[in-house]
């Protein structure tokens, strides 16, 4: 893949070339490719040791706190022994037995993290709990995509990443992969066709910061334990809105119907309180979440088209398809009516400065009138009637 140029090395000298604003592989700056350092402000207030990390481990895995094993041997009484000898192993560099705890909450290294919101400037909306991985030394992951920007400290060991950015042509290359699948490819089978990808070497103490919607592929080097949380940014949230299938189509990997709904539901929960903050200006920094305003307006009902002329569906359009996904009526309801209370709230606040409909643009004294109705409510029922008519039938 290297001899190939499908892959870099994540150096900034072989980068800032591809760099260029309009014709370049990357974005402009830093942070719009992988950035690997030890003194990056998402990490944790210190560095434990292997040991220390592994008395960590033990104390948390379990009980209330959620962790899942790959790949399963078939029975609980099986995991649970890989599990122990793994556990048992994580000062081992050299341990290789199948199988790895991902996913896994711990209390303890989540109040160690250290967070500072001032990195940069595209409008922190919010941040998870972190997620601890322990795997084997030979353990290769499948291809992982994030909508968030993916902070990971290594604690222990070493790893190896691909990591591929968000193109158009790595993107239709996901899309007609997984479109219709209920498992993943083979670790590298979906690799073939990626592009201009960056390889990265992690060790020890150091911090991977992955832009949102990068797809990663990791190979574990060393027996490694790593924490990892993600960060949703304003700058971001159109692209989540546009690449809403690609999502969808991942969730289908979930075997049961029960663990598809699992994930849905707080993925929507999640976009609609991230809507609510941009469009309420409930956002410390203003300016980018107003940049996100005005393309939200102009894309809710407005039909895109590609360069081929094919049409895509309106942000209105997408949003009320995700929703209708939900199974339960009353969550399926309830998350219908923020897109609809936010939307009301923005544009009687947009009314006060301009009498139109912030979304289309009509003048609230030309929408119909019914029984001398105030312009507050005609535009409050316009909005619910004609911008947030989601068939939730």
């Amino acid at each position: 893949m290297a001899l190939g140029g499908l892959v870099h090395p994540l150096h900034e000298n072989e980068l800032k070339h591809l760099r260029k604003k309009k014709v370049g592989i990357y974005g402009p700056r830093q942070w719009d490719t992988p950035f690997l350092s030890e003194k990056l402000p998402f990490t944790f207030s210190s560095l434990l040791s292997p040991v220390a990390i592994q008395k960590v481990i033990r104390n948390d895995i379990g009980g209330e706190n959620y962790f899942r094993f790959t790949s399963s041997y078939g029975s609980s009484l099986d995991d649970t022994a890989a599990i122990i000898e793994l556990l048992d192993n994580i000062t081992n560099p050299r341990f290789t037995s199948p199988g790895a705890v991902v996913q896994m909450t711990s209390p303890s290294i989540n109040c160690t993290k250290n967070w500072n919101p001032s990195w940069e400037n595209d409008c922190m909306l919010s941040q998870s709990n972190v997620q601890v991985t322990v795997a084997p030394r030979g353990q290769a992951f499948e291809l992982e995509y994030h909508e968030h920007y993916f902070s990971t400290t290594l604690f222990t060991g070493s790893k190896v990443f691909l990591a591929f950015p968000p193109h158009i042509t790595n993107l239709d290359h996901m899309r007609r992969t997984f479109q219709g699948k209920r498992t993943r490819l083979p670790t590298l089978g979906i690799l073939r066709e990626m592009q201009q990808g960056i390889a990265i070497i992690q060790k020890r103490g150091q911090v991977l910061l992955i832009p949102p919607f990068w797809s990663i592929m990791t190979f574990c080097t060393e027996t490694s334990v790593s924490a990892g949380f993600f960060v949703a940014t304003a700058s971001a949230f159109m692209s989540r809105i546009h690449n809403m299938d690609l999502w969808l189509s991942e969730c289908l990997f979930w075997p049961t119907l029960a663990q598809r709904q699992a994930q849905l539901v707080p993925y929507v929960e999640e976009l609609a309180g991230h809507f609510s903050d941009i469009m309420s200006d409930d956002v410390k920094q203003s300016k980018p979440a107003k940049s996100v305003q005005r393309a939200i307006c102009l894309e809710w009902v407005k039909f895109s088209t590609d360069k081929d002329g094919e049409k895509y569906e309106s942000m209105q359009e997408k949003v009320g398809e995700l929703l209708g996904c939900i199974l339960d009526d009353g969550t399926r309801m309830r998350l219908a009516s923020v897109f609809v209370e936010v939307w009301v709230r923005f544009c009687e606040m947009k009314r006060e400065k301009n009498s139109t409909c912030r979304i289309c643009g009509v003048r609230v004294d030309k929408l119909p009138q019914d029984n001398g109705e105030a312009p507050d409510t005609k535009l409050k029922m316009h909005v619910k009637s004609v911008h947030c008519h989601f068939d939730l039938s």
